[in-house]
């Protein structure tokens, strides 16, 4: 199978249409067969919940190959079946036939918008000192403590030139914590670990903007 392997991590995402947010999924993948891979059943990124899907439920899946790069496929619910543990039963391409998003060092830009963060201590408002296609730099509220390794959701809300706001889901890994000086708000950086391709390019798209006008203010 080249790049999937069996325990492949696999996220799945539902697309719920333009009004609201897409459910992503993570599950593993147990065993493949020609067209057909199986995995165990998925578990909801941000409530935890085991998802049961009927056949012919349509997803978008991805994973990150042995070179680090994101593939992605289109598939469907073909069946439900009882292996050593139960099993969903998805179409799959081929190797040949997935599409290949080749992870990239990304352009940050130091911005503050408003971002929700879901961690062990609950769910709380902040903003952001920086955000990259990779991930963010966010304020920690005097009351909030952040641990590095630290799993947290993340739900930002990117105001874009066109007018339009996009709501962006994530869950990351907190890398580092920054403790600041007297009176000055402590400073967690978090690296993106499950996101969309398209909220991704959302992100991107953002941070080109923010360039733009940053340049703009320069030459003025």
């Amino acid at each position: 199978m080249g790049n999937l392997k069996i325990g492949t991590p696999i996220n799945l995402s539902m697309d719920k249409g333009a009004e609201e947010n897409d459910d992503q999924y993570r599950c593993k993948l147990v065993d493949f067969q020609g067209e057909y891979i199986y995995i165990d059943y998925p578990v909801h990124s941000r409530t935890g919940k085991t998802g049961f899907f009927m056949e012919g439920a349509q997803f978008q899946a991805s994973f990150v190959g042995e070179d680090q790069s994101v593939y992605w496929f289109e598939t469907e619910v073909v069946a439900r079946k009882k292996l050593n543990i139960p099993v969903i039963v998805l179409t799959f391409p081929g190797i040949d036939k997935l599409v290949r998003i080749q992870r990239r060092k990304y352009v940050r830009v130091e911005t503050s918008i408003d971002i929700s963060v879901e961690g062990q201590q609950g769910t709380f408002p902040t903003v952001t000192t920086d955000i990259s296609g990779g991930g963010v730099a966010i304020v920690q509220p005097k009351e909030k403590h952040l641990k590095e390794q630290e799993k947290v959701g993340l739900l930002l809300v990117l105001g874009m030139n066109s007018g339009e706001f996009h709501y962006v889901e994530a869950t990351g890994t907190v890398i580092r914590v920054f403790v600041e000086r007297k009176n000055q708000p402590n400073k967690a950086s978090v690296e993106f670990d499950d996101i969309l391709e398209k909220h991704r390019q959302k992100v991107i798209q953002y941070c080109f903007e923010q360039q733009m006008h940053m340049r703009k203010s320069r030459l003025q």
